[in-house]
């Protein structure tokens, strides 16, 4: 008889053990980041300018002008840029790269304010990382630098060189 109550147990304790066997399939889920909007807000000025190749016109970040250019024009303003659709407390890029027009050049220069911390005096063409603040808020990139007259200009006529802001998250 004890051979059969051990049996029963050996048999009882192989099914019961199969019974606790289960599997289930769950999913990992993420959320693609969308891109950045950039916009301008203020277009970038220099003002007049004296037309002789060479001329140089150079703006701070607070929107004075000197060198060759005439500082009382009433047209003068930093360039304000706006980058909207940002994911709160992510690591950016920015830079700001400047460009050559048809008979001027710029050299560019930017503030970069609205993250975690405010970056100042970025250089031409150079990566500035940049934390967006745990609300999500807009930054807002000042444009400045210096724009050089290549070709002497036509008197009277309106120049532009190009420049481009890019944004690219870490």
């Amino acid at each position: 008889m004890n051979k059969f109550k051990l049996a029963a147990l050996v048999t009882a304790t192989l099914v019961s053990s199969a019974s606790f066997a289960a599997s289930e399939t769950f999913n990992a889920t993420v959320d693609a980041l969308q891109d950045a909007t950039i916009s301008e807000t203020t277009p970038l000025n220099f003002g007049a300018i004296q037309p002789a190749a060479g001329s140089q016109c150079q703006m701070d970040n607070a929107g004075a002008v000197t060198l060759d250019c005439e500082s009382g024009d009433a047209g003068i303003a930093l360039g304000v840029i706006n980058v909207t659709d940002l994911f709160a407390d992510s690591p950016l890029t920015v830079s700001v790269v400047g460009g050559s027009g048809t008979n001027v050049s710029f050299v560019a220069d930017a503030d970069i304010l609205g993250g975690t911390a405010t970056v100042s005096a970025i250089g031409d063409n150079t990566n500035a990382n940049v934390t967006v603040n745990s609300s999500g808020d807009d930054l807002t990139i000042n444009v400045f630098g210096t724009v050089t007259v290549d070709n002497a200009l036509t008197a009277g006529a309106t120049e532009t060189a190009p420049y481009t802001v890019n944004v690219n998250f870490q």
